[in-house]
């Protein structure tokens, strides 16, 4: 009974922590001389192909599974110890204050703070600045998340989905894809990924 009771607590905390990311953690608990380590698969035994210092700031876990949460490192993903990441309040969407869409094919990138400016880069090089509302959560469910903007003569709108997504040309994976909608002489929609920024 006691344990189908501290299975049961397991499960409901490993979903009350996949409900909230992607988010930002910090490294605790590691020896000042010591590192943690990334590795290929969620498991103790499985190769290392990267690490994190002891005390990194701000790195962005986008998924749980049996206690080790997936990060990028370099230009991989892999998997590290939740036991050593603790998180850094309210930096999950939709309360996150900044964070990052990008795509390929055209190469573009979007730099959020969320009710503040956002800017649209492309490589044209003729970046567009944006005000931002609040991003806001589907009614009576964790996602999607939406964001409204306007500049003059245009709007923005950016719709985020919590799903595993690749940006194409590296082995990293984030926790949101991303759509951004253009609307003004003409409307453009632009499709990638999404990642929670540090401030």
């Amino acid at each position: 009974m006691l344990i189908r009771a501290l299975a049961l607590m397991l499960a409901t905390a490993t979903t009350a922590i996949a409900e909230d990311l992607p988010a930002l953690f910090d490294v605790t608990g590691v020896a000042s001389d010591d590192v943690l380590n990334v590795r290929t698969r969620p498991m103790g035994g499985a190769n290392i192909i990267g690490t994190l210092a002891y005390d990194a700031k701000s790195v962005e876990v986008v998924e749980v599974q049996d206690n080790w949460g997936r990060v990028n490192v370099d230009e991989g993903s892999g998997w590290a110890s939740m036991r050593f990441l603790t998180a850094q309040p309210d930096t999950a969407l939709p309360n996150a204050t900044h964070f990052n869409c990008f795509g390929t094919e055209p190469f573009w990138s979007l730099d959020v703070q969320n009710g503040g400016p956002a800017v649209l880069s492309t490589p044209e090089g003729h970046d567009r600045a944006f005000h931002m509302g609040l991003a806001r959560a589907a009614n009576a469910r964790p996602a999607p998340f939406a964001i409204l903007g306007s500049a003059q003569g245009e709007n923005i709108a950016i719709v985020m989905d919590k799903e595993i997504c690749s940006d194409g040309m590296s082995d990293r994976l984030f926790g949101l894809s991303g759509t951004v909608v253009l609307n003004g002489y003409n409307m453009e929609v632009l499709s990638g990924c999404c990642s929670i920024q540090s401030e």
